[in-house]
């Protein structure tokens, strides 16, 4: 990373990171360092030859960098605790000694900052000795708070929150209510983020018409044709004043800026608001030369479940995913299965990809009681819930066996599933599942409710037994429904793949994904548990702080996305 110019007397001051090229400039500094009165104040390694070669053939993620005024090396500054896993990188830095006095140890650390910001590092931390005045008042002034570690020894760290000016995208998301969810679960999780509190927040809603002509306006076309075509069915969306009722419930942070529907406009808006930074964009697309785009990837299902899809949307999906990787500084993925994914299938992406953990949190208004919801869908006594769309790859069959074998040896106990009966890719599936519990004789005990409004879904997730879920395929742990339940403290009865083992927290039981014997003894022993739950105040306080570890690691890819390397 260069800097751009500042006058000074002797000439342009720049920063180049350490490389062999700079091997002989870099030996030259630690022989000058090592012979000054800095070094009974910098020593985080030897200054000799041998380290001089290590430092310049170095190739981890630690940054390590000189600092030249003119042609000539000036000064010598680190990075360093990324390579040890520490999100929160150690400074240092040493002027030589004919170069000190001029104000270049501000610059060098201003450097630093830059770069730590850029890599996603939300805060900065360095020793410095009590006797080191000029250090130390350097430091105070560029916002570092000092703390005692030994005597004559402090601590110093400073949170890295330069203000910028993020969009939201919403294409692709609030078209259904999962995508609804998942977006503003980001939205939560940025505004609860401490590195992010200067941040201003712009929602780009397009409700207006794409431009006549666009791609958008051709995809739309295209959309309604395949609807007619292939005569399918979808589940009917949010509507967008329910969208907006959702984005405008948090608050002033958050401002809503309508435009069209196609990429100009979303390219316009950026220009016209002036933005550093947007996400999370399912393609890469041009938003300005000064706008940083974080990208979303989703899953790779084409690659694990074939079948699902026709040759033509495979294609499509690989395409459209190898654009996005090579064509952002940064991704965010739900899993690290997917991030492993990304190195497996696209290993020529260049993106920074960014694994968002999983941090189950309960929104405020779903923790009191709403009396009654059972009793409006006809549910009395003890019942298991299914949280899921009907899609083959979501497995409700599995979970229909299951209780078959549960329900005569308890004849109480129901089982519920919400979500949309309508599958595009496999029509048949909803009704071939109709003819197997009719065969075996439940029917009347699997109360089918389809789509019902989410604080509905979400209470009666609550007065359940435990949530089932079967499925053979996410994108991120669990899915939404695992999430929502592990908020709610509610048990969860999951399948044993890979993406759902991410889940490290809550009340939750594995099953091999077929083995409806398996779960059908989790069930059994779920009846015979006493439910316990934890109180509102402790499931907030517990979601707040998983939401904001999210929101760090989203303005860290926010960050990276306008790094310039």
């Amino acid at each position: 990373m260069t800097s751009g110019p500042h006058g000074d007397s002797a000439g342009e001051l720049r920063f180049e990171a350490v490389t062999p090229a700079r091997f002989d400039d870099l030996l030259a500094c630690f022989e000058s360092l090592r012979s000054s009165p800095a070094a009974a104040f910098f020593h985080p390694h030897p200054l000799d030859r041998e380290e001089a070669v290590r430092r310049s053939s170095y190739a981890g993620k630690d940054y390590y960098c000189l600092a030249y005024l003119g042609s000539r090396p000036a000064g010598y500054g680190m990075l360093r605790g990324w390579d040890e896993g520490y999100a929160e990188p150690s400074l240092g830095i040493a002027l030589l000694p004919e170069f000190q006095g001029r104000g270049l140890g501000r610059k060098l650390t201003e450097h630093l900052h830059a770069v730590a910001s850029a890599r996603g590092a939300a805060s900065i931390r360095l020793k410095v000795y009590t006797r080191n005045q000029a250090a130390r008042s350097l430091y105070l002034k560029l916002g570092y708070a000092m703390t005692p570690i030994a005597d004559g020894e402090e601590l110093g760290r400073t949170i890295l929150t330069p203000s910028m000016r993020i969009g939201i995208l919403t294409s692709g998301l609030i078209h259904w209510a999962g995508g609804l969810d998942f977006l503003c679960g980001l939205i939560n999780s940025l505004l609860a983020a401490p590195s992010a509190k200067n941040a201003e927040l712009v929602v780009l809603l397009p409700t207006l018409p794409p431009k006549r002509w666009s791609k958008a306006y051709f995809k739309d076309i295209e959309d309604r044709l395949k609807q007619v075509i292939r005569r399918r069915v979808r589940a009917k969306p949010p509507g967008m004043d329910a969208v907006r009722e959702r984005l405008l419930a948090f608050g002033p942070r958050l401002r809503i800026h309508e435009i069209r529907s196609d990429a100009e406009a979303h390219a316009e808006a950026s220009r016209q608001l002036k933005l550093d930074a947007v996400f999370p964009s399912m393609r890469p697309a041009d938003f300005g030369p000064e706008c940083g785009v974080v990208g979303y990837l989703y899953d790779f299902q084409h690659r694990h479940l074939p079948g699902l899809f026709s040759p033509v949307d495979r294609a499509r999906r690989d395409r459209r995913f190898r654009e996005l990787l090579t064509g952002v500084s940064a991704v965010i993925v739900n899993a690290r299965c997917v991030a492993q994914d990304v190195r497996d299938f696209v290993p020529e992406a260049t993106a920074r990809v960014f694994t968002l953990p999983f941090a189950p949190a309960a929104r405020p208004e779903w923790l009191p009681d709403l009396d009654g919801t059972a009793a409006r869908y006809e549910l009395d006594g003890p019942y298991f819930i299914v949280c899921n769309q009907f899609w083959e790859h979501k497995n409700h069959r599995t979970a229909f066996r299951a209780f078959a074998r549960i329900a005569a040896e308890h004849p109480t106990v129901r089982l519920v599933c919400t979500g949309s009966t309508t599958d595009s890719r496999s029509p048949d599936y909803f009704p071939s599942l109709q003819e197997e519990i009719r065969q075996q004789g439940f029917a009347e005990r699997v109360r089918i409710l389809g789509l019902i409004p989410k604080r509905d879904q979400v209470e009666l997730l609550k007065g359940s037994v435990a949530l089932i879920q079967p499925t053979l395929f996410e994108g991120g742990p669990g899915g939404g429904a695992a999430y929502d339940a592990i908020g709610l403290d509610v048990p969860v009865l999951i399948s044993d793949i890979p993406v759902n083992r991410e889940i490290d927290c809550g009340d939750v039981s594995f099953f091999a994904p077929t083995d409806d014997a398996a779960l059908a003894r989790l069930m059994g022993e779920s009846l015979d548990k006493t439910p316990t739950r934890r109180p509102p105040e402790a499931l907030l306080a517990n979601g707040q702080a998983k939401i904001a570890a999210v929101g760090e690691i989203l303005w860290s890819a926010l960050q990276a996305s306008r790094s310039v390397d």
